[in-house]
């Protein structure tokens, strides 16, 4: 859908910039010092001129880019999705909730520089020229960002049903990954997309279930007394995007193994050869 060096300079801009907001508020907490700070900023300057090479078509740019965010990606699973000293629940208590969400969101973004980063190695420029699929890609980017926004909402209020905050935080920025993987490929890769977000739509759609509408579970309206109409209609959105997804997704499934009926005047070759193609 989107052109690989496109999708890996935007989402490595996303990462460094939250990146740096991380940083700042690591220091802030007395987490790193001033040399560690150093260090990460003179790292984000090569992530920078990494994105601008790989952008351009220099594959040694964009193996840069794609290791730095993969370095990235496992400094911040180790500091702040594991229970510790420096775990995302202390860390969002001393520094802020918008630290919460934006750790979850440079999650996703390594994921999606990483991903951006393989495919930009053979097909940098390579694009599909179908729209079609285009709904599909924005109704997971809109989810994915209401998956974080609801995480974020469950962390203030502990309500992550059963998990730690690490944990729970943690799910949800797979899942919100997974959902965006999917809308990405689905112009290309249908089945394995539909896969993707079939599987991170349900998990969405079954927590919202298990958490605010099974019996014994804290009703929606709860959540909008407790932090306000917005989180609950972001929670409900998530679910809502996710349930209508989960159909696509699985009528795309289903669709893909029905036999495909041969045109008229065609051979059993021929078929076969046309939908190799």
């Amino acid at each position: 859908m989107i052109p690989a060096r496109v999708l890996l300079l935007l989402t490595g801009l996303l990462a460094i910039g939250l990146g740096l907001f991380n940083l700042y508020h690591e220091y802030h907490a007395h987490q790193v010092d001033g040399v560690y700070g150093v260090v990460g900023i003179v790292l984000a300057l090569v992530w920078l001129v990494s994105l601008a090479f790989g952008f351009v078509g220099r594959r040694l740019g964009v193996f840069i880019a794609g290791a730095i965010a993969f370095v990235q990606f496992a400094v911040l699973t180790s500091g702040h999705f594991v229970i510790g000293p420096n775990d995302i629940d202390n860390f969002w208590k001393t520094e802020g909730l918008p630290v919460a969400t934006a750790d979850m969101g440079l999650f996703v973004a390594c994921v999606l520089v990483v991903f951006a980063a393989v495919v930009c190695w053979s097909t940098p420029r390579g694009r599909s020229s179908k729209l079609d699929t285009v709904p599909v890609l924005i109704v997971a980017l809109i989810g994915a960002v209401l998956v974080i926004l609801q995480a974020t909402d469950q962390i203030h209020r502990t309500a992550f049903d059963g998990f730690n905050a690490e944990d729970g935080t943690f799910i949800a920025a797979v899942l919100a990954s997974t959902w965006l993987l999917g809308g990405l490929w689905m112009a290309r890769v249908r089945r394995v997309a539909a896969l993707l977000i079939a599987v991170a739509t349900f998990f969405v759609a079954f927590s919202f279930l298990s958490q605010h509408l099974l019996p014994g579970a804290t009703p929606i309206d709860t959540v909008a007394k407790d932090s306000g109409v917005a989180w609950a209609a972001y929670a409900t959105g998530a679910f809502i995007l996710a349930g209508a997804s989960l159909l696509f997704s699985v009528g795309v499934l289903l669709l893909g193994l029905l036999p495909r009926r041969k045109r008229k005047g065609e051979s059993g070759d021929d078929a076969v050869m046309r939908r190799r193609a």
